[in-house]
């Protein structure tokens, strides 16, 4: 029992790990005002809310004025209050991804945010194995966790240049997809690591875990799209949500790939009108308010996780925070080598190709998993969890430095827009 309605109660060891209710409800509010403090200061200031509240939870760690005790609650939410992260950004990342806005983009995106999981696993997986001596499987999933690009940072930066749509659309799709296939491949990894198999069973567990849950995402996505196009009702967001959580625990307990379910699941919700025209299903399904729902319980979520992270963050680690320099530059060649090799072979970027290249930034992903990797293997987090905190923060710096650098040479679109006619400014719209 870790909560009391009961305050004042002591006597025993035991009793230190109770918790009021008041407190409890005290503790939450604090955490849900601090993502709100987090938001204006994103608004006014343009100080990425994600690194203030890392901050914050540093600032609370060497401060130490919430108590032992609360700090033990969140640490056993956590694992709870992840799993929640990796479906609303799977599936709210889905929801985004708007064919009809991006159109011909959405290949190049989606190649673009493959090669980004290929150029870093593919390159720093043997760095961290034969330079750093880190075991193979360690090397592979801490590799994997890195290949992010961050939506939260790169797509605002996009909008302070001048670009052609295909290749600011372009990006937007990578940062999108790519958050999506980095939880995937980082789960896949976790699960063949805590299972302990070898090459050949290995290999059955994963053909096994992805098969089902490629048919039991799909029947389910295709089952719920039915419901939702005939019920009409008001709140089926709420219902939606509730099929993921669901979606999540059934295949984690049958021993198919949780996140490849919810992800396969998430792309026919997020398709519901062409497969609604296959299926000759009629009715609408309102996918705005879906990613609004999905965007206000992110809020909480990711402002809990953001702050406990700061919180278990040393940041007197000068071995970490070397390495994690050693890993940004490492990063940023990777980076501007599969951007050039690219830009060679599709001749997608032209002119654009070193701006595209300077986007480098790490971002709630990395933290996600961070967090993930502390709830699955403590020993692992404690190895790596300084190293990837400063890896983010190191990254948002560099990358934001690289593009204020590169985008020197751009036009705001304001000032293109304002130089057009009304009517070619009407086209450029």
């Amino acid at each position: 029992m870790l909560f009391s309605p009961e305050k004042g109660y002591n006597g025993s060891l035991y009793a230190n790990l109770l918790i009021t209710i008041n407190e409890l409800l005290l503790l939450l509010a604090g955490i849900m005002f601090l993502g709100f403090i987090g938001e204006i200061a994103f608004r006014k200031k343009k100080i990425p809310d994600m690194l203030l509240l890392l901050l914050i939870g540093v600032a609370i760690h060497y401060t130490g004025i919430i108590p032992e005790v609360y700090l033990s609650i969140m640490k056993e939410l956590l694992g709870f209050v992840g799993t929640v992260a990796l479906i609303l950004i799977v599936f709210g990342g889905l929801l985004k991804l708007d064919l009809k806005k991006f159109g011909k983009s959405v290949p190049r995106g989606i190649v673009m945010a493959l090669t980004d999981l290929v150029f870093v696993i593919g390159i720093s997986t043997p760095i961290f194995y034969y330079i750093l001596k880190i075991p193979l499987l360690d090397s592979l999933l801490l590799s994997a966790v890195l290949s992010e690009t961050s939506v939260t940072f790169i797509v605002p930066l996009l909008s302070r240049v001048n670009l052609t749509e295909k290749v600011k659309h372009t990006v937007e799709v990578e940062t999108i997809m790519n958050s999506v296939m980095n939880i995937i491949v980082v789960l896949l990894i976790l699960s063949v690591m805590n299972h302990q198999l070898t090459l050949a069973g290995m290999t059955a567990y994963l053909f096994g875990s992805i098969s089902e849950a490629l048919i039991l995402g799909g029947v389910i996505g295709i089952v719920w799209l039915i419901v939702l196009r005939q019920a009409l009702t008001p709140h089926y967001y709420i219902a939606t949500i509730a099929v993921l959580f669901a979606l999540w625990g059934l295949s984690d307990y049958i021993g198919a790939s949780a996140v490849l379910t919810v992800f396969v699941f998430s792309i026919i919700i997020a398709n519901s009108l062409p497969i609604s025209k296959i299926l000759k299903v009629s009715g609408i399904v309102d996918n705005q308010s879906l990613s609004y729902f999905n965007q206000e319980i992110t809020f909480f979520v990711m402002t809990l996780f953001y702050v406990y992270i700061g919180i278990l963050v040393n940041i007197f680690d000068y071995g970490g925070i070397l390495v994690a320099l050693l890993l940004v530059l490492i990063l940023v060649a990777i980076r501007f080598l599969q951007v050039s090799i690219i830009q060679s072979v599709t001749k997608w970027f032209n002119k654009d190709t070193i701006l595209v290249s300077s986007l480098i930034q790490r971002g709630s992903t990395v933290i996600v998993l961070a967090g993930i990797l502390l709830s699955a293997d403590p020993s692992v987090f404690k190895l790596f969890g300084n190293i990837l905190f400063y890896v983010v923060i190191f990254t948002i710096f560099t990358g934001s430095l690289l593009f204020s650098l590169v985008s020197r040479k751009y036009s705001p679109p304001s000032t293109i827009t304002n130089a057009m006619k009304p009517e070619e400014a009407a086209a450029q719209k």
